[in-house]
């Protein structure tokens, strides 16, 4: 199923901003909203929330890539705090999209496949749920999501934002005057870039070739010329995207706001890549997550601890003084970003709907895989079309299909999961201890 680039809605509402993206002004940023008290003595930050499409967790150079060029995101990861062991909670844009949103698994606020085609409504995110955009609206924020939304035909508009910028000619320019504009309450800005979203292409100025990115390729691929061309259009990509985020940064510069923002980068899901987007393997799971700004203590500070990209949305809430409402499934890393002693996560979970039914949790060291169907790939022939003619032929090691019942993998020996334990005697108290995990959380009722 071919995932669409952007969701455009008409945009209900008095507000004149919701009927004309390019007005920025201080009037239509004001107009419309609910009157709130002074910010309190403590100033509330600012936000930024940059959320990658298709992107992998280490693809960048503050995670160690050896080839890629991002100065602004490395930058960033320098002055602040980042995450090596943060997860999405599906491999699959609206579902991973929408549980950073709501602080929900994919399962439990219904956001379970692509908001595209004929059942998009049926699809979208209920307007009813609680999103990190509508607790900040609570504390007095002005809210503003900039391209991809992807998760409701209705646009962002109804879930917590008072101005939207899809636009794939204006939104960047757009995304820049309102973080330049004065405001008279705190802001936060959703930006969600699509450049690692296929097709992938070279762009002027970010260039690399085949030869430059040949001792580099993921692993998990062959080195092929067909791969070195997309792998190097994918790291052209990736430099393009940091390119826009230092013209953000730039804007709150200018605007005299940096130092009291936090921006935080994450990716939905893993790369338009095999065995990454569409499956539930760690480079389909796995996330960046960097923060920086009020609330982030050190530089250049490393968290190892198991994060998942659900934390999100009540981090920033605890941040901006307020709180994410019991039933959020993810908890606040504000402890951790302040550099101090606090348990992670003992466990991820994540889970997969479209074409196929999977579901998986991870530990430090051993994760399960549950297929539920079997014999679909899980890279359907379409999105081998969409992704450029790259086909499964790429693979090292080829899906195994009809796939079995169960994926156990001990990380630590295998970090390429590539050996199958569920059936060894010697692991079964592993198998046993993960499946009654995951058994209770799938079991979670829907909200």
């Amino acid at each position: 199923m071919h995932e669409q680039q952007a969701v455009q809605s008409p945009h209900p509402g008095p507000d004149s901003s919701r009927k004309n993206h390019l007005n920025v002004s201080r009037r239509s940023l004001l107009a419309g909203l609910p009157a709130v008290a002074l910010r309190a003595q403590q100033r509330q930050p600012n936000f930024l929330v940059i959320v990658a499409d298709d992107h992998g967790w280490n693809d960048l150079g503050c995670y160690g890539h050896p080839v890629v060029r991002t100065p602004h995101l490395d930058r960033m990861a320098a002055d602040g705090a980042r995450f090596t062991h943060c997860y999405t909670t599906a491999p699959l844009c609206s579902p991973g999209r929408g549980a950073v949103m709501t602080g929900l698994y994919p399962h439990v606020s219904g956001v379970t496949r692509l908001v595209q085609g004929e059942d998009a409504s049926r699809l979208s995110m209920r307007p009813d749920l609680w999103t990190f955009a509508k607790g900040l609206e609570e504390l007095g924020y002005v809210n503003a999501a900039a391209r991809k939304w992807h998760l409701s035909t209705a646009g962002a508009l109804p879930h917590g934002f008072h101005h939207e910028f899809p636009s794939r000619e204006t939104y960047l320019e757009q995304a820049e005057a309102f973080l330049e504009q004065r405001h008279d309450r705190p802001f936060c800005l959703y930006f969600c870039p699509t450049h690692t979203h296929r097709p992938f292409r070279s762009h002027s100025g970010f260039e690399y070739s085949p030869d430059d990115v040949a001792h580099c390729l993921p692993p998990y691929l062959k080195d092929t010329p067909q791969v070195r061309e997309h792998y190097s259009w994918y790291l052209s990509e990736i430099s393009k995207m940091d390119d826009e985020i230092g013209r953000l940064v730039a804007a709150l510069e200018r605007s005299g706001e940096l130092d009291q923002t936090v921006v935080a980068f994450l990716t939905d899901h893993g790369p338009s890549l095999h065995r990454a987007k569409f499956s539930l393997y760690d480079w389909g799971t796995h996330s960046s997550l960097v923060m920086r700004g009020p609330g982030v203590s050190g530089s250049g500070r490393v968290d190892t601890g198991l994060a998942s990209t659900i934390d999100v949305g009540p981090t920033l809430l605890g941040l901006a003084g307020g709180a994410a409402p019991r039933s959020c499934q993810g908890i606040e890393l504000g402890p951790r970003l302040a550099g101090r002693d606090a348990k992670p996560r003992s466990l991820v979970f994540s889970e997969h709907h479209e074409n196929n039914h999977l579901t998986a949790v991870r530990g430090e060291r051993f994760k399960l895989i549950r297929n539920h169907t079997k014999d679909e790939p899980l890279v359907s022939p379409r999105n081998i079309r969409n992704w450029q003619g790259m086909d499964v032929d790429t693979l090292r090691q080829p899906y195994p299909l009809p796939r079995p019942d169960r994926e156990l993998f001990d990380l630590a020996a295998d970090p390429l999961e590539s050996r199958n334990l569920a059936d060894d005697p010697a692991y079964r108290d592993q198998l046993v201890k993960l499946e009654g995990e995951l058994d209770t959380w799938s079991a979670l009722p829907r909200q």
